[in-house]
């Protein structure tokens, strides 16, 4: 996806900007939507029919309207990008959804990525990333923290559920951070991130559930007899996201965030970041989340945690993302990353603190989508 401020490439070059074709009532509807608007904005007569039940007949119904489709704003950063806003989130100005090209461009990677694998899978990968600016914000706050602490020269760093690289592609942009091997048993994630990395980190396709010695495996696949000084990732949010189903502890995938601490306590590394979605810390009525700040604890590591919003790091998109800083015991306690954007236009100099990136910013130079000949079936 190479584009510059100073030129607009041919659509050919542009991997993943393909928009899908899409029927007839669906296009009335987005034809007829305006900027920032919703299905609820639209004539009634456009309702899907689940939305119409949701809003009008549903009996369990609490709350607001349910979000179905929306026309994204150019002037501010659009809402949270998932794996399933492709038939959701409308260009600001052109009458279609948004490509996984655009998409990606609100989660902050470079343009000279490309996803591999099928549209639905190139769609999962976009999605489920950690933007790279705020993971690039929360490296450079940590590098400079660690040089504090007495450390000297590059963190070697292992990163595990890597997905697309979102988190890597962060630690790859921050200067004293070296990746000597990323982790993940999905391949299309795995041949994306390799493609970009190139030769610069050793991308291991392995099920983690399946590295019984983590000690070994680190020095095997990076070719080092010292343990990492970092350990990062995003153990798979889907079973305590409010997208899915929040099964919870239930769901297999929920059992990962153990899996990661498995990691931390076999390699013991000096430093670790772990993010997750931002309503962990209600799961269970809470009982999951003090189950893993105390098990971080007894590993012997002091542990920083926030909810970080995207936009106050640069992001063009309003994502919130529940951020652990982990550092030895002894070693002292790691701080948050100070904001450098801010929602507000007035006073903006003060501490250096820019305007949030908006959604227009993001597309900006972005070339005409091209259209594929398969329709997308439609459930909104």
């Amino acid at each position: 996806m190479k584009t510059t401020l100073d030129s607009s490439p041919d659509v050919s070059f542009v991997p993943n900007h393909i928009a899908r074709r899409v029927g007839a009532e669906v296009q009335r509807r987005i034809d007829a939507l305006k900027i920032g608007q919703k299905m609820q904005d639209l004539p009634e007569e456009l309702w899907h029919k689940s939305f119409r039940f949701y809003v009008k007949e549903d009996p369990t119904r609490v709350g607001g309207p349910n979000l179905r489709m929306i026309r994204l704003d150019p002037s501010q950063p659009s809402l949270t990008v998932t794996a399933y806003i492709f038939n959701k989130f409308v260009h600001p100005y052109e009458n279609r959804f948004i490509t996984v090209c655009e998409a990606a461009r609100l989660q902050g990677f470079p343009d000279e990525i490309e996803f591999r694998g099928t549209l639905t899978n190139t769609q999962l990968q976009v999605g489920n990333a950690v933007p790279v600016q705020l993971s690039r914000a929360i490296f450079e706050s940590l590098y400079q923290q660690a040089k504090v602490f007495g450390f000297k020269g590059n963190l070697k760093a292992l990163s595990l559920f890597s997905g697309a690289g979102g988190m890597d592609i962060g630690a790859e942009q921050t200067t004293g951070i070296s990746t000597l091997v990323s982790l993940d048993n999905w391949k299309d994630a795995c041949d994306t991130l390799r493609g970009f990395l190139k030769h610069k980190t050793n991308v291991v396709e392995r099920d983690i559930t399946l590295v019984s010695e983590p000690v070994r495996f680190w020095k095997h696949e990076s070719e080092t007899d010292n343990s990492p000084d970092l350990l990062y990732g995003g153990p798979p949010c889907q079973a305590f996201s409010q997208a899915g189903k929040q099964k919870g502890l239930e769901d297999s995938r929920g059992k990962m965030i153990f899996e990661f601490l498995r990691f931390v306590d076999s390699l013991s590394p000096a430093f670790f970041v772990m993010e997750n979605v931002s309503n962990l810390k209600g799961v269970a009525g809470g009982k999951l989340y003090k189950q893993i700040i105390e098990k971080i604890d007894s590993l012997g590591y002091n542990c920083t945690v926030d909810l970080l919003l995207s936009a106050d790091f640069g992001t063009p998109q309003l994502r919130r993302r529940l951020i652990f800083l982990g550092s030895k015991k002894e070693i002292g306690k790691i701080k948050m990353p100070v904001p450098t954007h801010n929602a507000k236009t007035e006073n903006l100099t003060l501490f250096d603190v820019m305007p949030y990136t908006t959604t227009g910013e993001a597309f900006l130079n972005l070339t005409q989508a091209s259209y594929s000949n398969v329709n997308m079936i439609q459930k909104i």
